[in-house]
């Protein structure tokens, strides 16, 4: 159990690099784009769809720390009106639930990677791949977080 959870550690400090990766990208290309717009009266074709790209990958792989980190939105409330025990076995329904959603996700994301595969991009001729391949690569990070969840709250660590 320790070697999962030394795994997925080094694991969510990958994903979390690369978050930073994208965030920093997005802001630096967006910066560009602006100068060369409204300083060189100059626009490059590739800056729209690169911040584009940046922004849905950092938006997907964010979606997998919220989940490792357990900071995805909840309603607070009802820890207030009932017992712990009642509320980890929610919490475990909540995970389950999240897992299959996190699964149909994944499902129909490949079928839209084969429907976008023959399709490139205007500015930068970079096949729509991808930018759609961030659903399935997230969804993956995203099972194994809510698994590492439904663990620590089947363990009661949560």
């Amino acid at each position: 159990m320790r070697v999962l959870k030394k795994f997925t550690k080094f694991l969510y400090k990958i994903v979390e690099a690369f978050s930073v990766f994208f965030v920093l990208g997005m802001v630096v290309t967006v910066c560009y784009v602006v100068f060369c717009r409204y300083i060189l009266n100059d626009s490059p074709r590739w800056g729209e769809e690169v911040a584009l790209e940046c922004m849905v990958w950092f938006s997907m792989l964010s979606a997998s720390l919220a989940i490792w980190d357990n900071r995805h939105i909840r309603v607070t409330c009802w820890e207030m009106v009932m017992s712990k025990s009642v509320m980890r076995a929610l919490e475990l329904v909540v995970h389950i639930i999240l897992l299959g959603i996190i699964a149909m996700l994944f499902y129909y994301s490949i079928p839209l990677l084969k429907l976008v595969a023959p399709s490139k991009m205007s500015g930068t001729g970079i096949s729509y791949v991808w930018m759609y391949g961030a659903v399935p690569v997230s969804a993956v990070f995203m099972v194994i977080a809510t698994i590492e969840r439904i663990g620590e709250i089947y363990g009661g660590k949560s």
